[in-house]
């Protein structure tokens, strides 16, 4: 089962094979009643029931049973937080609130006392109480790329051109993306390919992957698929099977 929000989407199924992959999003995985197995293609291998893993990291998890997997835009408030506890960390074994937390609506699912719906609605007001207090705490040291940030999400539903972000932060196109890279670790290039991706899902809902990719601005049918790949790891037909 797949939810789609504008910052993160979700998976709730079993993981018997899967292979090894990475993927722009951040990811926490856990299980409610059985150990997951995480190995990271350095050749580190743990088991536990919840996991934090960074952007970019290749990695594969297996699970026997039903696992929650959700993927988060490294450049919300939410995956930033993240990325400042986490920043110098490929994985992390979670066992804290908020593996709690998520274990429990997990469970209460699996149990069929909340619905699909719920559930999604529960983690996306989760995933909002952690996200960061960049305003007051100034974490940047440089307010212009908490502009930059803010702007971005605030106008989610539009595909924003560089020199349109670039001139809110007072900035030259070329010093803005020095800046941007320099500051979160993360291209404004993939910022953008995750917000036209995400876009995308409703619309591939009811067509092919090649009407999708010209539609949403992707070059062709490979270059669309390429995308979701880096995004979440998997391919449109993984989540989408008809196609």
């Amino acid at each position: 089962m797949f939810h789609f929000d504008r910052n993160f989407g979700l998976f709730i199924g079993k993981l018997p094979d899967n292979n090894f992959h990475k993927h722009y999003a951040m990811q926490i995985s856990v299980s409610g009643n059985s150990n997951m197995s995480l190995l990271i293609k350095n050749g580190t291998e743990i088991s536990g029931n919840a996991f934090f893993l960074n952007s970019k990291v290749a990695h594969r998890l297996k699970s026997e049973n039903n696992q929650l997997t959700i993927l988060i835009n490294p450049l919300n408030s939410t995956g930033h937080q993240f990325y400042l506890t986490n920043q110098k960390l490929d994985f992390v074994k979670l066992e804290n609130s908020l593996s709690k937390e998520l274990i429990a609506i997990l469970l209460k699912f699996e149990s069929s006392k909340v619905t699909f719906e719920s559930l999604c609605t529960v983690v996306s007001n989760i995933l909002y109480n952690y996200k960061c207090a960049c305003e007051s705490e100034r974490h940047f040291k440089d307010n212009r790329i908490l502009t930059a940030l803010k702007y971005m999400d605030d106008n989610f539903e539009r595909v924003l051109s560089l020199e349109e972000v670039s001139e809110k932060c007072f900035l030259s196109a070329t010093r803005f993306l020095h800046l941007f890279k320099e500051k979160t670790n993360l291209s404004f290039r993939r910022y953008q390919l995750w917000n036209k991706v995400i876009k995308s899902l409703p619309y591939l809902m009811q067509h092919s992957v090649t009407e999708t990719a010209y539609t949403f601005g992707f070059s062709d049918s490979s270059h669309y698929t390429r995308t979701f790949k880096e995004t979440f790891g998997e391919t449109p037909k993984f989540l989408f099977p008809k196609q």
